[in-house]
Parts: C-alpha cells; structure tokens; sequence
C-alpha cells in the first residue's frame, strides 16, 4: 500500500499535486478558527503522505499534533514559532511537491491568522467558538421559558431547573456537546469563549431575571447621573 502511494506522488505534475492539496483545504476552509482548520488540514495530509520523505512525514505530524495541543489548551510559547519553521523547512526541504506545498499552505495560514493563535495559547480563547476546550455554554435568563426542553437532552446532566424556571448550565460536568442547543427551540443556549454575563447561580422563576436586569439597569442609570 505504501509502495503505491510512493508511485503515485512521483507520477503526479507540481499542478495535479498543488490541485489536491488546494481541494482539501478548501474543503476545510469553512471552518472559522485557523487553529482547528490547520489541525483538520495537517490530519488529513499526514495520512495521504507517501512517507518516504522524513521531513513531510514527520513534518506534517508534527503540526497536527501541535495544533491539536493548542486547541485542547495545553499549548506553550514557543509553539506557533516550532510550527512556523518546521512549515517553512518542508516548502524548501520536502523531496517531491506534496510536501512542500503542504508546507507553503501552513505557513501562509500561520502568518495570516498568527493573532489567533497566540489568543489560544495566551487567553485560552477561541474567538470563531469553535474549540471546544474554551467554550462555555450558558443559558440567557432573558430567553429562557423554562420549558425544560434542554435539561432532558443533556445526558450529562449538566443542567438543572424544572418547568417554568430559568435552567443553569454547570459547566464542570457540561461536555460542550452541543445537545442542549439544537433541543431549545428558543435560541435561549448560547455559548462564549470570554466570561460568562452575570446570570442567575441557581434555577429562579422565569421572568425574574428580566425584573432583576431591568431593576439593575435603571439603578445603574440613577448612579450615573448622580455622579454627573
């Protein structure tokens, strides 16, 4: 199988392989976080590469099991640097155009998006909400009808409240699987890579978040034009 897979790349032109490897980075081009994509991206290569050449096999290994790191929050400094110039050393260094393709599209992806990076290693945030490992799912009191949709779909049981109460979600036993946001036909389950909002701590009657934001904002209100 190997062997054939050797063949293959060498019998393939510098286009008909730029024409492939562009295809599936297309395909995963959709995805908003540049972290994930290149960690999507460098799987599937990894597992298309011939493995004749060290520096793309081991290469292109070695970038999806950084990228996949930082998407799981165990990132370190030093990480988007280590990616950078293993990228760099497959475009010059690779022995057939497979790998240095491979490693002209990490790289481009890794200068155009660098701040994301850093963001997930940094502030362990994922701005696109893609990245599980930084992702907490909440429920809007303001939404939220307490219609009890949500809590029967998490198997987890990371949910609690009752019909006609506001539902907590605890984000200790929450597993990010996302059950809870396709059953809530409110669109009352959001998610966010930054601080939760202030939102109740335990299951309250619905409706008296809403009193109790409005109340907060006018008391909000009256202070500041006081201090005025």
């Amino acid at each position: 199988m190997i062997g054939k897979e050797r063949e293959r790349w060498k019998e393939k032109s510098a286009d008909q392989i730029k024409d492939f490897v562009t295809n599936v980075y297309e395909q995963e081009a959709k995805n908003p976080c540049p972290v994930d994509r290149l960690k999507a991206l460098s799987d599937i290569l990894r597992r298309k590469s011939c493995g004749e050449c060290v520096i793309c096999r081991e290469g292109i290994l070695q970038i999806s099991v950084l990228t996949e790191a930082i998407t799981q929050g165990i990132g370190r400094d030093g990480d988007i640097d280590v990616i950078s110039e293993i990228s760099e050393d497959m475009s010059i260094g690779s022995a057939c155009d497979y790998g240095r393709e491979v490693g002209k599209i990490a790289k481009q992806m890794l200068e155009d998006e660098r701040e994301q990076f850093e963001r997930h290693i940094k502030r362990k945030r994922c701005d696109a909400l893609v990245c599980k490992k930084f992702i907490t799912y909440y429920v809007s009191p303001e939404i939220c009808s307490g219609c009890n949709q949500c809590l029967e779909a998490c198997e987890p049981g990371a949910i609690r409240g009752g019909e006609g109460l506001i539902h907590i979600i605890h984000s200790d036993s929450c597993t990010r699987c996302g059950d809870c946001v396709l059953a809530c036909k409110q669109g009352a389950i959001l998610k966010t890579s930054a601080s939760v909002p202030n939102i109740p701590k335990e299951p309250v009657p619905v409706g008296s978040a809403q009193l109790d934001s409005v109340q907060g904002s006018l008391m909000s209100q009256k202070r500041r034009r006081r201090s005025e």
